[in-house]
């Protein structure tokens, strides 16, 4: 039966066979020691003279790494070692070049993403991108049980959701068109059909921002709910961080404490998620030296610096109207207010969810559109959705790459994405 290095310590004492990559190897007289790379793991291969072929072993002991190989043998556990090995009884190799450019020197960050097709296979990396996919599945299956439905919205789009600095525009058939900066605006066409949606795709912006935090081209998790207000939207936030962090750690435990992360960080106690307001959060930064007027946004060192003083994920609540985007519900009690949220990670991370109510009444939504400078007739649809049975709704969007980088302690995002976009990347 075919195995993966994953399941290897419940086969003890079976015959199996394995396929995968050769990441390292070291010969020794009449045994050669292989390091195989699965995808899922990683199994140590012995070769033995006597046991394998004449032709399999000197195969196996000149191979190359990555060269592609078929293994088959039985699972031991030897005495007094807690990882299971595969003795080789035969074994077939795949043609490869020799010259792997990356080797075991140190390499700059410039040279690993000039190769980063090939530097994903590094244990660390494939250990952050396993974290990755299971962050997404984790999202996706909390949203289905809790009754969202999977709302697929269009990456390319004729207006922008944010600002039109941000947006790359292209040519649709001699027509101005955009790649899609968010799937939030028909996330909310989505909702007086279905209730509950939410988006899971590539967003792009197009902002000079060369920052460990920012990417040209992101993926983010969408939900907007209908009949939903800014403060249960901020406690449905707060679940959905508990639950979807949670199973990461469960799922993805021993990847974690690969990268150097206790599985137990993940999880939090009963303590609700602490909410400040805007103006809190000022005063904070201005008793620690960081002064901002008041109607700023903030900063990435202003959240860096909030974010030391917390031992768990919090919320910043009530920005000014003027920091936020244009489809953000003012506070009826205090209209220079916006009803919208950021959720920060604590330990310098910032934040990662950016959420509110959104507003619902068409008069009011369109004079915020011309405020920001966008063309009205770009947004008809989206105005249609306040003539025709409009309702309280709200939302939120996280970066998968941001919630990411928290989750594995990486200090650049740009590790946090198989393949980065930034100003200054495009390629490989």
């Amino acid at each position: 039966m075919y195995a993966q290095a994953k399941d290897l310590r419940s086969l003890v004492g079976s015959e199996v066979e394995m396929r995968g990559w050769i990441a390292s190897k070291r010969a020794s007289g009449g045994v050669a020691f292989l390091t195989l790379r699965d995808g899922s793991g990683f199994a140590q291969l012995v070769c033995e003279r006597g046991v394998l072929p004449e032709p399999e072993f000197e195969a196996a002991k000149m191979a190359f790494v990555e060269t592609p190989a078929l293994v088959a043998g039985r699972v031991a556990l030897p005495e007094g070692r807690d990882r299971p090995e595969l003795k080789a009884s035969s074994i077939r190799l795949l043609p490869s070049e020799q010259g792997f450019p990356i080797g075991r020197k140190e390499h700059g960050p410039e040279f690993l993403m000039d190769q980063r097709h090939l530097w994903l296979r590094s244990p660390r990396q494939a250990a952050c991108l396993r974290i990755r996919s299971s962050l997404e599945f984790a999202c996706a299956e909390f949203l289905h049980r809790e009754g969202f439905h999977r709302f697929d919205s269009p990456l390319i789009t004729p207006t922008a959701c944010e600002g039109t600095t941000e947006l790359f525009e292209l040519d649709y058939f001699g027509s101005p068109a955009y790649l899609s900066q968010s799937g939030q605006l028909y996330a909310e066409a989505g909702i007086a059909a279905l209730g509950k949606v939410y988006t899971l795709g590539p967003c792009f912006r197009a902002e000079a921002s060369n920052t460990r935090r920012h990417l040209t081209e992101f993926w983010g998790v969408e939900p907007e709910m209908a009949w939903v207000g800014a403060e249960e939207n901020i406690a449905f936030q707060e679940r959905f961080i508990r639950a979807v962090l949670a199973k990461v750690a469960d799922e993805a435990a021993e990847d974690l404490a690969f990268v150097g992360r206790d599985p137990a960080a993940l999880r939090f106690d009963a303590r609700p998620f602490p909410v400040m307001l805007y103006d809190e959060a000022l005063a904070m930064l201005g008793r620690s030296g960081r002064e901002l007027a008041w109607g700023e946004d903030l900063g990435v060192e202003d959240e860096e610096e909030l974010t030391k003083s917390f031992d768990r994920p919090f919320f910043i609540y009530k920005y000014p109207v003027a920091c936020r985007a244009f489809y953000i519900e003012p506070d009826p009690a205090d209209p220079r207010l916006a009803l919208s949220s950021d959720c920060l990670m604590h330990g310098g991370f910032g934040e990662v969810i950016t959420g509110g109510q959104r507003a619902s009444d068409c008069a009011f939504l369109r004079g915020r559109i011309e405020e920001h400078g966008l063309r009205l007739a770009d947004f008809e649809w989206y105005l249609d959705l306040r003539r025709f049975g409009s309702v309280l709704h709200s939302g939120f969007g996280m970066g998968i790459e941001r919630m990411l980088r928290w989750i594995c302690g990486i200090h650049h995002i740009r590790e946090a994405i198989p393949f980065a976009r930034t100003p200054s990347r495009c390629r490989p």
